[in-house]
Protein backbone atom coordinates (compact mmCIF):
# COMPACT_ATOMS: atom_id res chain seq x y z
CA UNK A 1 0.00 0.00 0.00
CA UNK A 2 2.90 2.36 0.73
CA UNK A 3 4.26 2.05 -2.80
CA UNK A 4 0.74 2.10 -4.25
CA UNK A 5 0.14 5.51 -2.68
CA UNK A 6 3.46 6.73 -4.09
CA UNK A 7 2.65 5.56 -7.61
CA UNK A 8 -0.88 7.01 -7.49
CA UNK A 9 0.63 10.38 -6.58
CA UNK A 10 3.18 10.02 -9.38
CA UNK A 11 0.41 9.78 -11.97
CA UNK A 12 -1.21 13.12 -11.09
CA UNK A 13 1.78 15.42 -10.64
CA UNK A 14 5.16 16.11 -12.12
CA UNK A 15 7.06 15.62 -8.88
CA UNK A 16 5.91 13.82 -5.76
CA UNK A 17 7.66 14.03 -2.43
CA UNK A 18 6.35 11.37 -0.05
CA UNK A 19 7.46 11.80 3.55
CA UNK A 20 6.89 9.11 6.15
CA UNK A 21 6.92 10.41 9.70
CA UNK A 22 6.41 9.31 13.26
CA UNK A 23 4.79 12.17 15.13
CA UNK A 24 6.84 11.33 18.22
CA UNK A 25 10.09 11.52 16.22
CA UNK A 26 11.47 15.06 16.21
CA UNK A 27 13.86 14.42 13.32
CA UNK A 28 11.05 13.59 10.90
CA UNK A 29 9.00 16.61 11.98
CA UNK A 30 12.05 18.85 11.65
CA UNK A 31 12.61 17.62 8.10
CA UNK A 32 8.98 18.29 7.22
CA UNK A 33 9.03 21.72 8.86
CA UNK A 34 12.05 22.85 6.84
CA UNK A 35 9.98 22.55 3.67
CA UNK A 36 8.02 25.65 4.69
CA UNK A 37 10.45 28.10 3.09
CA UNK A 38 10.72 26.16 -0.19
CA UNK A 39 7.35 24.59 -0.89
CA UNK A 40 5.54 27.50 -2.56
CA UNK A 41 8.17 27.92 -5.29
CA UNK A 42 8.39 24.19 -5.96
CA UNK A 43 4.62 23.69 -5.88
CA UNK A 44 4.25 26.22 -8.70
CA UNK A 45 6.51 23.97 -10.78
CA UNK A 46 4.55 20.80 -10.09
CA UNK A 47 5.68 19.46 -6.70
CA UNK A 48 3.14 17.66 -4.52
CA UNK A 49 3.71 16.46 -0.95
CA UNK A 50 2.24 13.30 0.55
CA UNK A 51 2.45 12.48 4.24
CA UNK A 52 2.49 8.99 5.75
CA UNK A 53 1.89 8.64 9.49
CA UNK A 54 3.12 5.83 11.68
CA UNK A 55 0.15 4.38 13.61
CA UNK A 56 0.22 1.16 15.61
CA UNK A 57 -2.57 -1.38 16.15
CA UNK A 58 -3.27 -3.12 19.43
CA UNK A 59 -2.29 -6.67 18.48
CA UNK A 60 -4.21 -8.34 21.31
CA UNK A 61 -7.34 -6.18 21.49
CA UNK A 62 -9.31 -8.08 18.86
CA UNK A 63 -8.67 -11.37 20.63
CA UNK A 64 -9.25 -9.99 24.13
CA UNK A 65 -12.44 -7.99 23.57
CA UNK A 66 -12.95 -7.53 19.81
CA UNK A 67 -12.29 -3.76 20.06
CA UNK A 68 -15.22 -3.25 22.42
CA UNK A 69 -13.26 -1.99 25.42
CA UNK A 70 -11.42 1.35 25.71
CA UNK A 71 -7.62 1.31 25.63
CA UNK A 72 -5.72 4.23 27.24
CA UNK A 73 -3.42 4.86 24.26
CA UNK A 74 -5.84 4.00 21.46
CA UNK A 75 -8.96 4.95 19.56
CA UNK A 76 -11.42 2.46 18.11
CA UNK A 77 -11.05 0.08 21.03
CA UNK A 78 -7.46 -0.60 19.99
CA UNK A 79 -7.68 -0.33 16.21
CA UNK A 80 -5.39 2.74 16.17
CA UNK A 81 -2.75 3.35 18.84
CA UNK A 82 0.28 5.48 19.58
CA UNK A 83 2.70 5.58 22.48
CA UNK A 84 4.82 8.39 23.86
CA UNK A 85 6.82 9.15 26.97
CA UNK A 86 5.43 12.70 27.17
CA UNK A 87 1.77 12.40 26.19
CA UNK A 88 -1.14 9.98 26.33
CA UNK A 89 -1.57 7.95 23.13
CA UNK A 90 -5.02 9.39 22.50
CA UNK A 91 -3.57 12.91 22.59
CA UNK A 92 -0.91 11.87 20.08
CA UNK A 93 -3.56 10.35 17.78
CA UNK A 94 -5.63 13.52 18.10
CA UNK A 95 -2.59 15.50 17.02
CA UNK A 96 -2.23 13.28 13.95
CA UNK A 97 -5.88 14.06 13.14
CA UNK A 98 -5.28 17.76 13.73
CA UNK A 99 -2.32 17.81 11.38
CA UNK A 100 -4.17 15.80 8.76
CA UNK A 101 -7.13 18.21 8.84
CA UNK A 102 -4.81 21.21 8.56
CA UNK A 103 -2.86 19.58 5.71
CA UNK A 104 -6.09 18.92 3.80
CA UNK A 105 -7.44 22.45 4.28
CA UNK A 106 -4.27 24.54 3.82
CA UNK A 107 -0.88 22.97 3.15
CA UNK A 108 0.95 26.28 3.63
CA UNK A 109 -0.55 26.69 7.09
CA UNK A 110 0.25 23.04 7.75
CA UNK A 111 3.96 23.52 7.01
CA UNK A 112 4.08 26.69 9.13
CA UNK A 113 2.38 24.82 11.95
CA UNK A 114 4.72 21.81 11.71
CA UNK A 115 7.77 24.07 11.73
CA UNK A 116 6.61 25.64 15.00
CA UNK A 117 5.23 22.41 16.45
CA UNK A 118 8.51 20.51 16.11
CA UNK A 119 10.35 23.34 17.85
CA UNK A 120 7.96 23.96 20.73
CA UNK A 121 5.63 21.02 21.31
CA UNK A 122 7.52 17.78 20.80
CA UNK A 123 8.32 16.42 24.27
CA UNK A 124 6.31 19.25 25.82
CA UNK A 125 4.22 17.91 28.74
CA UNK A 126 1.50 20.49 27.92
CA UNK A 127 1.03 18.88 24.52
CA UNK A 128 -2.49 19.94 23.57
CA UNK A 129 -2.17 23.47 24.97
CA UNK A 130 1.06 23.97 23.04
CA UNK A 131 -0.56 22.84 19.80
CA UNK A 132 -3.64 25.02 20.21
CA UNK A 133 -1.47 28.00 21.19
CA UNK A 134 0.35 27.77 17.85
CA UNK A 135 -2.89 27.57 15.89
CA UNK A 136 -4.59 30.39 17.74
CA UNK A 137 -1.82 32.84 18.55
CA UNK A 138 0.98 32.24 16.03
CA UNK A 139 -0.56 31.28 12.72
CA UNK A 140 -4.02 32.69 13.50
CA UNK A 141 -5.98 29.64 12.37
CA UNK A 142 -9.55 28.87 13.39
CA UNK A 143 -9.34 26.16 16.07
CA UNK A 144 -13.07 25.49 15.84
CA UNK A 145 -12.74 24.52 12.17
CA UNK A 146 -10.02 22.03 13.01
CA UNK A 147 -11.97 20.58 15.95
CA UNK A 148 -15.01 20.09 13.71
CA UNK A 149 -12.85 18.25 11.19
CA UNK A 150 -11.46 15.99 13.94
CA UNK A 151 -14.90 15.17 15.35
CA UNK A 152 -16.33 14.52 11.87
CA UNK A 153 -13.65 11.92 11.19
CA UNK A 154 -15.11 9.58 13.83
CA UNK A 155 -17.76 7.19 12.54
CA UNK A 156 -20.96 7.24 14.58
CA UNK A 157 -21.63 8.73 18.00
CA UNK A 158 -20.51 7.81 21.47
CA UNK A 159 -17.19 7.32 23.22
CA UNK A 160 -14.46 8.24 20.71
CA UNK A 161 -12.16 5.76 22.43
CA UNK A 162 -14.34 3.03 20.90
CA UNK A 163 -15.32 4.61 17.58
CA UNK A 164 -13.68 3.87 14.26
CA UNK A 165 -12.06 6.82 12.52
CA UNK A 166 -11.91 7.47 8.78
CA UNK A 167 -8.66 9.44 8.75
CA UNK A 168 -6.79 7.05 11.04
CA UNK A 169 -8.08 4.06 9.05
CA UNK A 170 -6.78 5.62 5.83
CA UNK A 171 -3.38 6.20 7.44
CA UNK A 172 -3.31 2.61 8.74
CA UNK A 173 -4.07 1.30 5.24
CA UNK A 174 -0.91 2.96 3.91
CA UNK A 175 1.01 0.44 6.02
CA UNK A 176 3.72 2.84 7.06
CA UNK A 177 5.30 0.96 9.95
CA UNK A 178 8.53 2.91 10.42
CA UNK A 179 9.25 4.84 13.61
CA UNK A 180 11.72 7.14 11.84
CA UNK A 181 11.89 9.39 8.79
CA UNK A 182 11.53 7.94 5.29
CA UNK A 183 11.52 10.04 2.11
CA UNK A 184 10.62 9.13 -1.47
CA UNK A 185 10.99 11.35 -4.51
CA UNK A 186 8.58 9.85 -7.03
CA UNK A 187 9.42 6.14 -6.71
CA UNK A 188 13.00 6.61 -5.49
CA UNK A 189 13.99 6.16 -1.87
CA UNK A 190 16.09 9.22 -0.93
CA UNK A 191 15.94 8.78 2.83
CA UNK A 192 19.73 8.75 3.11
CA UNK A 193 20.08 12.16 1.46
CA UNK A 194 20.49 15.23 3.62
CA UNK A 195 17.71 17.82 3.35
CA UNK A 196 19.84 20.18 1.21
CA UNK A 197 20.73 17.29 -1.10
CA UNK A 198 17.03 16.54 -1.53
CA UNK A 199 16.42 20.17 -2.54
CA UNK A 200 19.24 19.88 -5.09
CA UNK A 201 17.56 16.80 -6.55
CA UNK A 202 14.31 18.74 -6.90
CA UNK A 203 16.19 21.47 -8.74
CA UNK A 204 17.76 18.92 -11.06
CA UNK A 205 14.37 17.34 -11.80
CA UNK A 206 13.04 20.79 -12.72
CA UNK A 207 16.08 21.76 -14.76
CA UNK A 208 14.00 22.85 -17.78
CA UNK A 209 11.85 25.20 -15.74
CA UNK A 210 13.40 25.65 -12.28
CA UNK A 211 11.93 27.80 -9.52
CA UNK A 212 13.74 31.00 -8.59
CA UNK A 213 15.43 29.35 -5.63
CA UNK A 214 17.22 26.89 -7.93
CA UNK A 215 18.54 29.74 -10.11
CA UNK A 216 19.82 31.56 -7.03
CA UNK A 217 21.32 28.35 -5.65
CA UNK A 218 23.01 27.62 -8.98
CA UNK A 219 24.49 31.14 -9.09
CA UNK A 220 25.74 30.86 -5.52
CA UNK A 221 27.20 27.43 -6.24
CA UNK A 222 28.92 28.76 -9.38
CA UNK A 223 30.37 31.75 -7.54
CA UNK A 224 31.46 29.47 -4.71
CA UNK A 225 33.22 27.20 -7.23
CA UNK A 226 34.99 30.19 -8.78
CA UNK A 227 36.09 31.39 -5.35
CA UNK A 228 37.29 27.90 -4.49
CA UNK A 229 39.31 27.77 -7.75
CA UNK A 230 40.87 31.13 -6.93
CA UNK A 231 41.70 29.91 -3.43
CA UNK A 232 43.26 26.73 -4.84
CA UNK A 233 45.52 28.74 -7.17
CA UNK A 234 46.44 31.08 -4.34
CA UNK A 235 47.38 28.25 -2.00
CA UNK A 236 49.26 26.49 -4.80
CA UNK A 237 51.24 29.67 -5.42
CA UNK A 238 52.08 29.91 -1.70
CA UNK A 239 53.25 26.29 -1.64
CA UNK A 240 55.47 26.77 -4.71
CA UNK A 241 56.89 29.99 -3.23
CA UNK A 242 57.70 28.22 0.04
CA UNK A 243 59.38 25.39 -1.86
CA UNK A 244 61.50 27.87 -3.85
CA UNK A 245 62.52 29.64 -0.65
CA UNK A 246 63.49 26.33 0.99
CA UNK A 247 65.50 25.28 -2.10
CA UNK A 248 67.24 28.68 -2.17
CA UNK A 249 68.11 28.42 1.52
CA UNK A 250 69.52 24.93 0.96
CA UNK A 251 71.61 26.11 -2.01
CA UNK A 252 72.95 29.08 -0.03
CA UNK A 253 73.94 26.77 2.78
CA UNK A 254 75.87 24.59 0.32
CA UNK A 255 77.67 27.59 -1.21
CA UNK A 256 78.51 28.90 2.22
CA UNK A 257 79.82 25.47 3.22
CA UNK A 258 82.14 25.34 0.13
CA UNK A 259 83.47 28.85 0.79
CA UNK A 260 84.18 28.00 4.39
CA UNK A 261 86.03 24.83 3.38
CA UNK A 262 88.25 26.72 0.91
CA UNK A 263 89.03 29.38 3.46
CA UNK A 264 90.17 26.73 5.90
CA UNK A 265 92.89 25.22 3.59
CA UNK A 266 96.46 26.07 4.97
CA UNK A 267 98.59 28.52 2.94
CA UNK A 268 101.43 25.98 2.71
CA UNK A 269 99.20 23.64 0.72
CA UNK A 270 98.55 26.31 -1.90
CA UNK A 271 102.22 27.22 -2.63
CA UNK A 272 102.80 24.37 -5.02
CA UNK A 273 99.65 24.89 -7.04
CA UNK A 274 100.49 25.65 -10.71
CA UNK A 275 98.75 28.72 -11.94
CA UNK A 276 98.30 29.86 -15.52
CA UNK A 277 100.72 32.74 -15.11
CA UNK A 278 103.54 30.36 -14.12
CA UNK A 279 103.24 28.38 -17.32
CA UNK A 280 105.83 29.49 -19.95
Amino acid sequence: MLFLSIFIGYCVAQLNLTIGIDITNKESLNYLGRLEQYYEQFEEKGLSIYILNHILPCYTCEQRHNYTQPEPNCFGGGRYCQFSTYANGQLVLTEILRQNCLFTKDIYMFLSYINLFQQECVENPHYTFCSENILKNKINYNITEIDECINASFIGKGDQALLENQILAQEMNKNYNQSSLNVYLNNNDITNLQFNEMIIQLCQKLNNDPPEYCNIYSLVEKNTTIKLDEQIFFYLFIVILILLILISIKMLKKVNYVIQNKASIPIEETIGIISEENVQ
